[in-house]
């Protein structure tokens, strides 16, 4: 439970700065912005500031939480729909409710990353708008999506190393 609580933590700490990011950016963008980009960053989508905000605070709350739902929700299936290593010994009777709660844990590390990748998105909305004429950076792009990819790949090795090998 106290991972859960950390992660928790965590996660409404990154919501906050998300939600101040989200925010303070806004001023900085003109009222009709580049939101969408085709090969070598130059721009073939447009929105409107609110309703871009309105987006990225949507998807921002939603997506995040996508992954820890669904991971609460496996606490109610039966064991032969749950597909985990070594199920038979981490779905066991007596260690069933940890074996859930350390899921969820991961699960809401997943939001943190997914949070974070949100907010990198719309860094990359903001510096190309602010550019003229507005355009993508690609480099910017690779360390954010780089990023976002190296995280989710930690995460599931974390994941397949905790329920591939048992405990002693």
């Amino acid at each position: 439970m106290r991972s859960i609580r950390i992660s928790a933590v965590v996660l409404g700490f990154l919501y906050a700065l998300f939600l101040v990011w989200l925010l303070v950016s806004q001023d900085r963008l003109p009222e009709r912005i580049a939101t969408h980009f085709g090969s070598g960053g130059a721009p073939d989508g447009w929105m409107s500031r609110t309703s871009h905000c309105r987006f990225m605070l949507t998807f921002g709350l939603l997506f995040p939480l996508a992954v820890p739902a669904v991971c609460h929700c496996v606490r109610f299936l039966p064991d032969s729909l749950i597909n985990i290593p070594r199920r038979e010994f981490w779905l066991a009777t007596e260690r069933r409710p940890q074996t859930m709660n350390y899921l969820f844990g991961h699960a809401l590390w997943f939001a943190c990353l997914a949070v974070c990748f949100v907010a990198g998105s719309h860094l990359l909305v903001v510096d190309a708008n602010l550019r003229n004429p507005p355009s993508l950076s690609v480099p910017l792009l690779w360390a954010v999506a780089g990023s976002f990819v190296t995280g989710l790949a930690v995460w599931i090795a974390i994941l397949l190393f905790r329920f591939l090998r048992l405990p002693k």
